[in-house]
């Protein structure tokens, strides 16, 4: 019994020691973090983001909060990964509060939808997440480093979490989309509920374009099921953003490129304009980071668009 308990002790040692020398030290891909661009809200100066956009790919492809601070100076961050799940979106905000205290977050709602398997709904909900086997993969790129306790955030996204896309894939034929929303994200849902009443913060949820996730019916749903929760709902699909499918799709009519995203963060500027309480940081020095990261923006677009622009233009010989 007594070298049954000592195994088990020495165990869990090795386990904490493991998981001390395999948990990533930076926010950079180097270091085994995954989904860096959403994972670098943690290196904001603390309590600078005003806004906190979270969902799957569609807040990505949709929003660019760089553009939005252009025109208003108003802070905000694309916190979304490709597929999030509601409980990926649960703990990556309760993780935000720890560095921010923002007055909005907007909750793209496509995930209420996605079905998720028995087995991932329990480990969720009960699962012990130890960075030992998370992180496993890491042994090849260990460094001096990786043996320390301290954690650096150092790395920020000048795109703060937006994706730019100039791709077009005009728009395809999709079947209608799911319109049941699932037991398990709508638990999660008031998970999150809760936690943003918990930070008086103002939780408004929205539907981001997208030809593929989007039909009357399940605007119909999600219009019933909020108004009913006492929350705002903001269909994007419904206003008039003159998006045309088949030049402000990547894909097909499921995401925007970068065409389509400056029509839709133009008007998410236009609302937190006119509904949402918020302040133009432009030229306070508080919020440097958010005024050098316009200027790196502004480049990256450029560049990106005189590429673009490159691509597009077919040289064709004069033979007369």
């Amino acid at each position: 019994m007594i070298k049954a308990i000592l195994f088990h002790v020495i165990l869990v040692v090795l386990i904490i020691i493991g998981s001390i020398i395999f948990t990533p030290k930076s926010n950079e891909k180097g270091f085994g973090v995954d989904y860096v661009t959403s994972n670098k809200i943690f290196s904001e100066t603390k309590n600078t983001v005003d806004v906190i956009a979270l969902g799957d790919s569609l807040v990505y492809s949709s929003l660019s909060p760089m553009l939005i601070y252009e025109q208003y100076g108003y802070t905000t961050y694309a916190a979304s990964t490709p597929a999030q799940s509601i409980y990926e979106s649960y703990d990556i905000l309760k993780r935000i509060y720890k560095t921010q205290h923002p007055q909005y977050v907007f909750f793209e709602a496509e995930s209420l939808f996605r079905k998720i398997n028995f087995e991932e709904d329990i480990q969720n909900r009960y699962g012990v997440k130890i960075p030992l086997i998370l992180f496993h993969n890491r042994w090849k790129n260990l460094s001096r480093k990786d043996f320390s306790t301290r954690f650096t955030l150092s790395k920020k996204d000048d795109l703060k979490g937006f994706r730019y896309y100039d791709n077009v894939v005009p728009l395809v034929k999709h079947k209608k989309p799911s319109i049941h929303l699932q037991p398990y994200a709508l638990s999660y849902l008031k998970k999150i509920m809760k936690l943003t009443q918990t930070y008086h913060t103002k939780l408004i949820f929205m539907s981001l374009p997208s030809a593929k996730n989007w039909s009357k019916e399940r605007n119909k749903t999600l219009s019933q099921y909020f108004k009913a929760q006492g929350y705002d709902f903001i269909d994007f699909n419904t206003l008039p953003l003159n998006i045309n499918w088949n030049t402000d799709s990547r894909d097909g009519g499921d995401h925007l490129n970068y065409n389509g995203a400056k029509k839709a963060s133009l008007y998410f500027g236009q609302y937190l304009f006119g509904q949402c309480d918020l302040v133009d940081h432009r030229g306070d020095a508080r919020y440097a980071n958010y005024e050098q990261a316009l200027i790196l923006y502004q480049q990256h677009i450029k560049q990106r668009e005189n590429k673009s622009s490159k691509r597009a233009f077919v040289f064709m010989p004069n033979y007369a």
